[in-house]
């Protein structure tokens, strides 16, 4: 295999080691960053959301998802990764709950969100950038590949490095935000209008707007059980996941509303928002200065959560062709950092080629593809508490049978609200219809990688 030794599938994954013979593992501080980052990576992005329904929407929609959506999406994510610390994630807490079948769909969703998910943040880079260096399509163009194989190499590098840039990015993406809410404060124009001029709903665009800033801010608010995918490279995961998940839930939660209220420093500036618009208050609020702390925060927001999110999702790749469901060398590790190399570069080669698509409909198909995956792996929280009762000093949700039926359904309810709300509109239907037809092809798609690669070998009782 020259560079790399292969993957023995079947065990419990172990922490990789750097070149020095240190075990490469994400402590909670970086694990912490990099959760952020995969969820959030601070509020850019929230424009087209105020913009379709108005702050105060916006506003109510970001007090209410944390409780009905993140909560309950960290919770099964810490009770499954400390039940199940493999690497790879949801796809075994789903393998093991429903056979290898619904494991198989498990990963293909997630793929399927992911692909879409991860080619919106090159092209945030590049738009947030472009508010201070206008520039060609061409130059763009160059400048989302070269976020794409730089966040590609520094994951090469193994996931210690990942993780402490993950560190230093997380705080250039956020600090421009609290500069701007320190000089908003400071020169008192902070004053939040929640009853005046505050909504751009009107009656005939009432549900295309509660479903694009739905869709938004549901994409804002997913995504705290995709660190599970490189459990085996966490410190502790048994502990450290759940940690992690109360450390960066409230900071997601009060980045965004911190957002919100300065969007509403500007009387009815709303109305006429997409996205890039925090750079415009950003120069209203701070000057020529504040404009380009926020065009440079979006920016390294975008290159952050692309970085972040890749240490996840080229596992998937990885962990698939460990399982038989696709190309053997794609489960080698390279010698040098225990890193999944091939998977690392065929991720961005993917990413690469989809550079291509347009923000809301990418937004509108990632949550459909993710809200699938979500309800395999609830599913898989109730399945799992029967065939696995013994959890001594494990952590489990606790509250008995009413907690964990709201665990399971609060998030599936926000999904239909979306979906049905997605229905509402000519185009968002045809979203739908894409969406659907993807997900079922599921089904050819199982049966051909299983028969051309062999699939899963079968555990010997």
């Amino acid at each position: 295999m020259g560079f790399y030794r292969p993957l023995i599938t079947g065990r419990k994954a172990r922490p990789s080691r750097d070149g020095h013979g240190k075990q490469a593992v994400l402590s909670l501080p970086a694990a912490a960053a990099v959760m952020y980052l995969v969820v959030s990576g601070g509020p850019y992005g929230l424009e087209e959301a105020i913009g379709a329904a108005g702050p105060v929407v916006a506003l109510v929609l970001c007090l209410v998802l944390p409780f009905v959506l993140s909560l309950p999406v960290a919770l099964m994510a810490a009770e499954l990764t400390a039940l199940i610390p493999l690497e790879g994630g949801f796809y075994f807490w789903v393998k093991e709950a429903f056979g290898p079948f619904a494991g198989f769909v498990e990963a293909y969703l997630t793929i399927l969100y992911t692909a879409v998910d991860m080619t919106i943040y090159p092209v945030l880079f590049a738009a947030y950038l472009s508010f201070l260096v206008p520039m060609a399509s061409w130059a763009r163009l160059v400048l989302e590949l070269a976020v794409i194989w730089v966040a590609g190499l520094l994951n090469l590098g193994g996931v210690r490095l990942a993780g402490r840039a993950a560190l230093i990015l997380a705080g250039l993406a956020v600090g421009p935000f609290l500069g701007l809410l320190l000089t908003a404060a400071w020169r008192a124009n902070l004053l939040p209008r929640f009853f005046v001029s505050t909504s751009t709903l009107t009656s005939q665009s009432r549900l295309a707007a509660l479903a694009a800033a739905l869709t938004v801010i549901t994409w804002n608010f997913c995504g705290w059980e995709n660190l599970s995918v490189a459990a085996g490279e966490l410190e502790n995961p048994r502990r450290n996941y759940l940690r992690a998940v109360l450390i960066v839930i409230p900071l997601v939660s009060l980045s965004y509303l911190l957002a919100i209220a300065l969007s509403m420093a500007q009387p009815d500036a709303h109305l006429t928002w997409t996205l890039g618009s925090f750079v415009e208050l950003g120069r209203q609020v701070g000057g020529r200065l504040g404009g380009v702390a926020i065009a440079l925060g979006g920016a390294v927001s975008a290159l952050a959560v692309f970085e972040a999110s890749l240490l996840w999702s080229s596992r998937l790749p990885f962990v698939l062709a460990a399982e038989g469901y696709l190309p053997a060398p794609l489960a080698a590790l390279w010698r040098f950092t225990q890193t999944p190399g091939r998977a690392i570069v065929l991720s961005c080669i993917a990413f690469s080629l989809l550079l291509p698509l347009g923000f809301l409909n990418l937004v509108a198909l990632d949550v459909m593809f993710y809200m699938a995956a979500l309800a395999l792996e609830m599913a898989a929280l109730v399945r799992l508490r029967r065939l696995r009762p013994l959890r001594d000093g494990l952590f489990t949700i606790g509250g008995g049978k009413a907690a964990l039926y709201f665990t399971v359904g609060a998030p599936l309810v926000v999904w239909l609200v979306s979906l049905a709300l997605e229905l509402g509109g000519q185009s968002s239907r045809l979203n739908v219809m894409v969406a659907g037809a993807l997900v079922a092809a599921a089904v050819p798609i199982y049966w051909f990688c299983k028969h051309r690669y062999g699939g899963p070998a079968k555990v010997e009782n």
